[in-house]
């Protein structure tokens, strides 16, 4: 569900800075350009062109940081996340766009897209789009709206991940080092001030804007503390049999709100007690 454009806009600036000399790296090159440049120019409302903005903006900072200082870690990423929001801030700021404004085109777009969902769903199955539907799709839609800044920010930092893996993939001459694996994942101590941040912006009696700032702050350190879990999860298991994997996925798709909670204490807990660290230490 995320736009194409934040990991083909910046795989396309990627390959262009590593000197393509192939015809293989020419028409990478070009199908990622001409793939974004027909995002970038397609119609939309309002909703559109806060996605298609915060993408350029994103990754100009992403390749502004890549000429800077070539670097695989993660922390890049958060780095020209952190700087194209500010950006996009600036952005609403000169063009006088109020978040109200955006939050309710996307809720627009979002009932839109449902309303069509729900018609095809009622030719389907006759009795389905009833109002107990309606009720939860307007929930949806309005945690959604919520929350998009936050669910930008999660697809900005996977599409640039993944465009700096791929661009190691095609080139001759990539930039910087090859990315870690997975199980090394991991980003500043520091971060963990951001759910003090979100906490004390969600509970402190402050108008309606800046709980929802905090409510996306929060969103996106759960996240990014999950995955740090997981990637310690992933050290931790190594000599685990395969079957004994599988077996937990299934049972962790069933209990997922439970599992990730888990998984991002134990991203947090990493912070203070480098598992991995330890985990090597005991191996040798």
């Amino acid at each position: 569900m995320a736009p194409p454009g934040l990991l083909f806009g910046p795989l396309a600036g990627l390959l262009l800075l590593s000197r393509p000399r192939s015809v293989r790296e020419w028409l990478w090159l070009l199908g990622t350009a001409t793939w974004s440049a027909l995002w970038l120019n397609q119609a939309g409302g309002l909703a559109g062109q806060f996605a298609r903005a915060e993408a350029v903006l994103i990754t100009g900072s992403y390749l502004a940081l890549t000429l800077w200082r070539p670097s695989a870690r993660f922390s890049r990423a958060l780095t020209a996340t952190a700087i194209g929001g500010v950006a996009l801030v600036l952005w609403m700021w000169y063009f006088a766009v109020s978040w109200t404004a955006v939050r309710e085109a996307i809720e627009q777009d979002l009932w839109r897209y449902n309303h069509d969902f729900i018609m095809r769903l009622g030719q389907v199955a006759p009795g389905m789009s009833d109002a107990g539907l309606l009720d939860e799709m307007s929930a949806m839609v309005r945690s959604i709206a919520l929350l998009y800044p936050a669910l930008l920010a999660l697809a900005t930092m996977a599409g640039v991940t993944l465009a700096w893996i791929w661009h190691r993939r095609i080139p001759r001459r990539p930039l910087g080092p090859a990315p870690a694996g997975f199980s090394a994942f991991e980003f500043s101590d520091q971060l963990v001030w951001g759910w003090v941040i979100g906490l004390a912006l969600c509970l402190t009696p402050l108008p309606e804007v800046w709980s929802s700032v905090g409510a996306n702050l929060l969103l996106v350190w759960a996240v990014l503390y999950a995955v740090r879990g997981l990637a310690v999860f992933a050290v931790g298991t190594r000599r685990v049999p395969a079957p004994v994997i599988a077996t937990l996925s299934l049972v962790a798709m069933l209990l997922l709100p439970f599992v990730v909670g888990g998984l991002t204490l134990l991203g947090l807990a990493d912070t203070w007690l480098d598992f991995r660290r330890r985990l090597a230490a005991s191996a040798t």
